[in-house]
């Protein structure tokens, strides 16, 4: 059977849970090869840190309040990191500050080093996350974004160029649609395509759970 399968990953670069989601895309790649093409949908987690502060947070001034959403959020990630038994690094954790309240940038610099350098752009995802979970970069600032932008090998120039005159934009508002018509509320979600069958998968799951949903769309296309 040489059916393609299609993986659409609805994601947000800052996420934890998808950095200790790669072991799974990578096994499904050496499992499926060619057949499986996987797709990334930037699906913005955080479009201001208030929306996940507690009251009592809120109630700090910003620079205090942000402080501390940073700390639970590292103890959040830090909780993770059996999922995928892969190493992350909360020490001084600070991604979130009153001048960079989003994980808008890095959303939008995936699809600027995708415009810029379509077949770097998975491995620039992969290197985002890293440089977020595992070396503690504040990865919602730009110099930083540019960091890895350099790191991965993508024209600089190209990139800054798509991440500013509103292609990316463009792009991520197309994934924000998608997810919000696909009823896409929790992240990571994954959407499990093959011919006219689909399948989604709400939240970080086990590789099992890939292959036995794929099995499931290969009977139904050959029973």
């Amino acid at each position: 059977m040489n059916e393609q399968i299609a993986l659409t990953v609805f994601t947000d670069p800052m996420m934890g849970l998808s950095y200790e989601s790669q072991p799974i895309l990578d096994r499904l790649k050496a499992e499926y090869g060619e057949r499986l093409q996987i797709n990334y949908v930037m699906s913005v987690l955080v479009r201001d840190v208030s929306d996940f502060m507690t009251p009592e947070e809120r109630a700090l001034p910003p620079e205090e309040g942000i402080r501390r959403y940073n700390q639970r959020l590292a103890d959040i990630y830090k909780s993770e990191e059996s999922i995928g038994g892969l190493p992350m690094n909360m020490e001084n954790f600070h991604l979130f500050d009153p001048d960079h309240r989003s994980s808008y940038p890095l959303c939008l610099a995936y699809h600027a080093a995708k415009l810029a350098a379509p077949e770097k752009a998975e491995q620039f995802l992969i290197n985002l996350r890293k440089a977020t979970v595992l070396q503690g970069r504040i990865t919602t600032h730009q110099e930083v974004i540019l960091e890895i932008v350099k790191e991965t090998g993508v024209d600089e120039n190209a990139f800054i160029i798509h991440f500013g005159d509103g292609s990316a934009e463009s792009a991520l508002e197309k994934d924000r649609l998608l997810t919000q018509r696909l009823g896409v509320y929790a992240l990571p979600a994954y959407l499990l395509t093959c011919q006219k069958s689909s399948f989604l998968l709400p939240f970080l799951t086990e590789f099992s759970a890939f292959s036995s949903a794929i099995d499931q769309m290969m009977k139904k296309k050959n029973p």
